[in-house]
């Protein structure tokens, strides 16, 4: 089978789905296909590269409008490819308006992963989304055989999901379990920040603008809370991007900034060694743009409990009291209570941990990849 996975963008661009486009394009190509993805050249420059088996087709960026990418020549590129099924990613209007357009044009199926809804982070953008929803995505989402949501959950929160019925099929967001493993080495990291009498909260996530719904303030809130009990807390933050300045004043003015290290971004060979050097990993996201939180199965098959908010499809990656312990979202108290109880019960951390490990095999990325083939075949048995 040819298959063309097209995103905005595709590693080193670090994102959740890229990693989720990188690693499923992976194990399609494991699994005997031949795949190409199509995306945006930042962080390197445009051309065709060759990685994995994935021949990765990165195309220039014009601009970015409201942070999604305007690639030149993907709609060229969409006519001219060789594929027998498009697998387009969503929160990106362009992305999937120009995958369905190509799909009717060429005749050819086309497939839709929908990580999360479109995230109103300002008036001009909650504006668009109000004219996009209601105006735009009705004329080309219909084009899609099938829209992928990644958790049960966020199919049924999601505003735009319920409403497309027997279209939409769960397939669940995977984790590379050899990556990730409890067997990684943490040394060099807790070396490195002195972290070896810490209790060490790990927070993964880009410091955009378009990201502020990680809810990273409200982390720095909990943080300042917890402290007072539990003075041996330390936060590592890993990411970068436009907001990082901001949040690093914002730990000041809580008086935490001695218990927060803003790493910055992390090369992904290195990224296993902050999980393993972390006692929890903590997703403190504020409304419905989490779809899913890779970073949770990534903890969890490193052996390390999570904190998350019980809010978009979070709830169907943690489960309370089992793998991790669930919040309210944008609650500074709850947050940092739950990092207490971590802290003071440690055996039942390294429970959670434990069960965490279980959990993230059953999400194995091999998974993940089998199940999307077999709707990929289900749509073409359809078109025959």
């Amino acid at each position: 089978m040819k298959i063309a996975i097209v995103n905005s963008f595709f590693p080193p661009w670090r994102g959740g789905a890229e990693t989720y486009a990188q690693n499923l394009a992976r194990q399609l190509v494991a699994r005997g296909h031949e795949v190409t993805a199509v995306c945006a050249n930042d962080p390197m420059t445009a051309g065709e590269y060759h990685e994995d088996g994935v021949v990765v087709k990165r195309l220039h960026l014009i601009t970015r409008l409201y942070g999604t990418p305007l690639i030149g020549g993907l709609s060229r590129e969409l006519s001219n490819l060789e594929a027998d099924i498009f697998h387009a990613n969503f929160p990106s209007p362009y992305i999937a308006y120009n995958v369905a357009r190509a799909s009717s044009r060429r005749k050819l199926p086309a497939v839709l992963t929908w990580h999360n809804d479109l995230p109103a982070v300002t008036l001009g953008a909650r504006i668009l989304i109000e004219a996009h929803d209601h105006l735009v995505l009705p004329r080309y989402l219909r084009k899609y055989k099938r829209i992928i949501s990644t958790s049960p959950t966020y199919a049924e929160r999601s505003r735009i999901l319920p409403k497309l019925g027997s279209l939409v099929t769960v397939v669940p967001n995977g984790v590379d379990c050899k990556r990730f493993h409890p067997d990684n080495d943490g040394s060099p990291v807790r070396d490195r920040f002195n972290l070896h009498d810490k209790f060490t909260l790990l927070f993964v996530g880009a410091l955009t603008k378009w990201h502020r719904y990680k809810g990273l303030d409200i982390l720095l809130e909990a943080v300042m809370l917890a402290v007072k009990a539990h003075p041996d807390l330390l936060l590592l933050v890993v990411g970068d991007g436009d907001l990082k300045q901001s949040y690093i004043s914002l730990s000041q003015r809580l008086g935490v900034a001695s218990n927060g290290i803003f790493v910055g971004d992390v090369p992904d060979h290195l990224l296993p060694q902050y999980y393993a050097a972390s006692d929890t990993l903590i997703l403190p996201s504020k409304d419905m743009s989490e779809g899913f939180g890779l970073t949770l199965l990534e903890a969890n098959a490193t052996g390390k409990p999570v904190i998350a908010s019980n809010v978009g499809g979070i709830p169907s990656v943690v489960k309370n009291g089992y793998n991790g312990l669930l919040v309210q979202p944008n609650d500074p108290v709850a947050l940092a209570n739950a990092i207490a109880r971590l802290d003071r019960n440690r055996r039942e951390a390294r429970a959670i941990g434990r069960n965490g490990r279980r959990f993230a095999e059953l999400h194995d990325w091999t998974n993940t990849a089998s199940q999307t083939e077999r709707v990929y075949a289900q749509v073409l048995s359809n078109r025959s």
